[in-house]
């Protein structure tokens, strides 16, 4: 019974720090069903190994845990129930998950077949390390600073309870009970963490570690625009970074528009905030399905509907890549409808403005936020599409569906280190009620105050949040700074906000033809009005938008295009530096207090005799004199006297205390204060005369004979 309550703290660790890893994995990839079906499928690996393990009586029901829980998983993985995502999510999250299904198989089998002491559950450090070296880089918060944290500690409290009971089972180690392991493991690793961040924070500041992410720190991966051209056209990507300045894209025509010069076409957005950039959300990936399917009375064009309400204004044009494929499809708005050809591969033109083609069906998903989902291999060259525009003024009430509680903290998240452009954004608004005028606001503070540059000052000389450095000391910037303060200042005051990349072209031709330019990449923001619906919000000063660069800007552009990325404020990992030494440095506080208490407190004169020899004989055993403790007093007095070359005034102090002690204990006699001084008089000569003894004629424990004696037994 002992054995199985020693092992308990074990797989209780293991348990936590499952949650803990599961926990921050749903919260990075938006699915807290995937995280608690992962967390409870591992825990019942756990559970079953322990039944297996030290239960005799529960080894069927763990054997029903194991193999059932590892049926269940593979049949979710083939049932494709399991994942988090679907196709087009980025690879980050989707490895990310992958390595989540690692670490519960590896809950299954390593507990029960790592080793024969059944305390290899340490190896789920492993995993751990891996999840949160993948989380970093994506979802950098209070929680998942914390969190690594915390898993630190708890991955080296397996680690040591692992040592600690395979030494116990091979006899090295006494009669040990629950508490002593758990005493012992708890301030080893919360100590061994403290001494481990400590150190590498003062290797490796803060500042600079976590001004950008892990993968890149290691693997210096190249930067990421939030437009960047591929083969003719312009892709963008599901993260992007900002190092400031305009985009080095060419001023090639990607688009031609008839039937619309409405200027704002929207491909992709972004929810959440890296402190150096933005990454789409899997609520935004998410595939809606149309609402119906139509074949127009011409062959091989299909019409994909979304939506059918007429009381909102649309527009609606006919787009064409003159590149002749597609590499993303922007719309002016939210999409409704979309006219297509049939298949992959350049169409026949109809003078309604579809097209024929007789290649394959294609089908086409919309993201819940009204853009395209992006359609790999599609080589269409044009398409003729509906949306409705989102207007950049106050909506009709109820335009758009109220958020879901999801959608809400998703889109108002906040990074708490920001706590100086919060305060700014207050300060802003101070006085304004409404949502609508607060974020207008915010919008003509940012264009009237801050300088549209095609070269601001790199970032990452300031080592600061890169929206942090444009409000505060560059005061310039391109429309991804612009569009980011915009977007986290509106966050700031409860407004959701979302940025949209895409394109803004107001270019026409005499023919009234819209033409969209590579150069025409664009972002901006969409702010949620409660009551009404989204409204777009733009802070880059309108002169600077379909700005055309000269051959000095674009060279200045590239010479400036160096930035460095921040995540998550350095003085909160300072502060749970502080906490860990806290608690590691709480025994030692408790057993100093003890120990002061001991020493220090009022008790009865005969005490201060019996401390005083108990403290001669300690001294003389650590100098290798012949003492002992369970000798009486005057038996270590004769053994004292019995020293050769030992001084005799040493002979006579201790001598004075051994009588101390006897009257006091076995003559019954009570000690006066003179007393008390003599004793520790006496206990002063004695330490001052073993000390000449032990530097004139005792053998140093140290010297080289000594060491030479140890390495021949070794």
């Amino acid at each position: 019974m002992r054995s199985l309550v020693a092992f308990l703290p074990l797989y209780v660790a293991a348990l936590a720090l499952l949650a803990l890893d599961f926990w921050l994995v749903g919260l990075t990839v938006e699915s807290p069903s995937f995280a608690l079906q992962c967390w409870a499928l591992a825990s019942a690996g756990i559970v079953g190994n322990f039944l297996q393990t030290h239960l005799s009586q529960g080894r069927w029901l763990g054997g029903v845990l194991g193999w059932g829980g590892q049926l269940v998983l593979l049949s979710l993985l083939f049932g494709s129930s399991l994942l988090p995502f679907s196709e087009g999510v980025p690879s980050d999250i989707a490895w990310l998950s992958v390595i989540s299904l690692v670490t519960v198989f590896v809950a299954f089998w390593v507990g029960r077949f790592w080793g024969q002491f059944y305390a290899g559950l340490s190896f789920l450090v492993v995993p751990t390390l891996s999840l949160f070296g993948l989380i970093i880089p994506i979802y950098v918060t209070a929680e998942t600073v914390s969190g690594l944290c915390a898993a630190l500690v708890i991955g080296l409290f397996l680690v040591s309870a692992e040592s600690l009971l395979l030494r116990w089972q091979r006899g090295q180690w006494g009669p040990m009970t629950p508490l002593m392991l758990w005493r012992y493991c708890w301030r080893l690793a919360v100590t061994v963490s403290a001494l481990v961040l400590t150190v590498g924070l003062l290797l490796v500041p803060p500042a600079s570690l976590l001004q950008e992410p892990l993968s890149r720190q290691l693997m210096r991966l190249p930067r990421i625009q939030f437009a960047t051209p591929v083969g003719g056209g312009v892709k963008f990507p599901a993260v992007w970074t900002m190092p400031g300045g305009p985009l080095n894209l060419p001023d090639t025509v990607l688009y031609e528009v008839k039937g619309s010069s409405y200027p704002r076409w929207r491909v992709r957005t972004y929810t959440h905030y890296l402190g150096s950039g933005w990454r789409v959300s899997l609520l935004d990936n998410k595939p809606q399905f149309p609402l119906a399917v139509r074949r127009l009375s011409r062959p091989k064009v299909l019409e994909f509907v979304w939506e059918t309400a007429p009381s909102h204004p649309k527009e609606t044009a006919t787009v064409t890549a003159l590149a002749g494929f597609l590499t993303e499809t922007p719309v002016p708005g939210i999409l409704h409808r979309l006219r297509v050809a049939q298949g992959w591969g350049a169409g026949r033109g109809t003078r309604d403005g579809t097209w024929e083609s007789s290649q394959p069906t294609l089908y086409l998903f919309r993201t819940p936020t009204g853009c395209l989902l992006p359609v790999n291999g599609w080589d269409a060259n044009f398409y003729q599409v509906t949306a409705r525009p989102i207007p950049e003024e106050l909506p009709p009430k109820e335009t758009d569906p109220p958020l879901s509680p999801q959608e809400r903290r998703v889109l108002t998240s906040f990074p708490f280190y920001l706590q100086r452009v919060a305060a700014l954004a207050q300060q802003i608004t101070r006085g304004l009620r409404s949502p609508y005028t607060k974020a207008k606001a915010l919008e003509a503070f940012l264009r009237t105050n801050y300088r549209y540059s095609i070269a601001p000052p790199p970032a990452w000389r300031s080592r600061r949040d890169v929206v942090a450095f444009f409000l505060f000391e560059a005061r310039e910037g391109a429309c991804d700074w612009f569009a980011s303060a915009l977007a986290l200042m509106c966050r700031a005051v409860g407004i959701p906000a979302r940025v949209i990349t895409g394109f803004y072209s107001d270019e026409l031709t005499p023919e009234g033809t819209l033409l969209i330019r590579a150069s025409h990449a664009h972002a901006w923001v969409e702010a949620y009005i409660d009551g009404h619906g989204w409204v777009t919000l733009d802070a880059t000063p309108s002169s600077a938008i379909t700005r055309r660069l000269s051959l000095l800007q674009r060279l200045q552009q590239w010479v400036t295009r160096s930035y460095r990325l921040s995540l998550v404020n350095p003085h909160l990992l300072w502060w749970l530096v502080a906490v860990l030494w806290a608690i590691a440095a709480f025994p030692l506080v408790v057993q100093g207090g003890r120990f002061v208490w001991a020493t220090y407190r009022p008790k009865p004169r005969w005490r201060y005799l019996v401390d005083a020899y108990l403290a001669a004989v300690g001294f003389a055993q650590r100098i290798g004199l012949p003492l002992d403790f369970s000798a009486t007093p005057w038996e270590n007095a004769r053994r004292c006297e019995g020293i050769l070359r030992f001084p005799l005034a040493g002979k006579a102090a201790f001598r004075r205390l051994a009588d101390l002690v006897v009257m006091a204990l076995y003559a019954g006699v009570e000690p006066s204060e003179k007393d008390c001084e003599l004793a520790q008089e006496a206990l002063r000569t004695f330490r001052q005369q073993a000390r000449n003894y032990a530097r004139w004629f005792a053998r140093s424990q140290w010297s080289w004979q000594s060491v030479k004696e140890w390495l021949s037994r070794w």
